[in-house]
């Protein structure tokens, strides 16, 4: 397997670093359905790595329902907290934060999430101490597809772009690494995978154990 080495690397939360998605999709439906309207899968995979109050904004547009999008984001976020311990970690996310840490590549959690939610799922794993930043949706004006957050991200571990490798499980988010001129891997997984990553990323793999391999940092 062709290998590129990375300084850092710039992970994506939701559906890449932790299995949240279907805790998502669960809520989103959910929140749908009370409104009378029904919320698919394909209409989640449309919305991934553009943050929740792109999200609700989305189905307040699609269906026709009055939203407050404060009152609302608030509302799905604090469903979420509630259960945030019940997520586990993807399959190969233990052992490529271990080895990024053995051998000394910078690591960034770099999400769409609002703080909260980030803060939330940093404290469920006890990732604080293990990345060297974190940025979320609220720390820059545009979110993905735009490259601000991975941008900051590196600017924040003091490493360019250009050698961070940003993980991504969205095509928005494989979108955004690509612009800030990041190597990109794709690890997206049901619905979301074959839409699109080729243009975009770098590879394409099944799970974070195989991106680490690509990387050089696992065997």
């Amino acid at each position: 397997m062709t290998t590129r080495r990375a300084e850092a690397l710039l992970l994506d939360m939701d559906g890449l670093l932790v299995d949240s998605e279907p805790l998502w999709f669960t809520i989103e439906q959910a929140f749908c359905r009370a409104r009378g309207f029904e919320w698919t899968e394909a209409d989640a995979v449309t919305c991934l790595g553009r943050g929740l109050r792109a999200t609700i904004a989305e189905m307040g547009e699609r269906f026709g329902f009055p939203l407050d999008l404060d009152r609302d984001t608030a509302w799905v976020m604090d469903r979420f907290i509630e259960q945030v311990g019940e997520l586990v970690l993807k399959p190969g996310a233990e052992a490529l934060l271990d080895a990024a840490e053995e051998q000394q590549v910078g690591l960034s959690l770099a999400s769409s999430s609002h703080r909260r939610l980030v803060g939330a799922v940093v404290e469920r794993f006890g990732l604080r101490a293990r990345l060297g930043s974190i940025v979320t949706g609220e720390d820059v004006q545009h979110l993905k597809p735009a490259p601000d957050i991975f941008l900051r991200a590196a600017a924040e571990l003091g490493v360019p772009a250009a050698r961070c490798a940003v993980l991504e499980d969205s095509l928005a988010g494989a979108t955004a690494g690509r612009a800030a001129g990041a190597i990109v891997i794709a690890v997206p997984e049901g619905a979301a995978a074959g839409r699109g990553f080729e243009d975009v990323a770098d590879v394409c793999v099944e799970d974070l154990f195989a991106a680490g391999r690509w990387l050089g940092l696992l065997r």
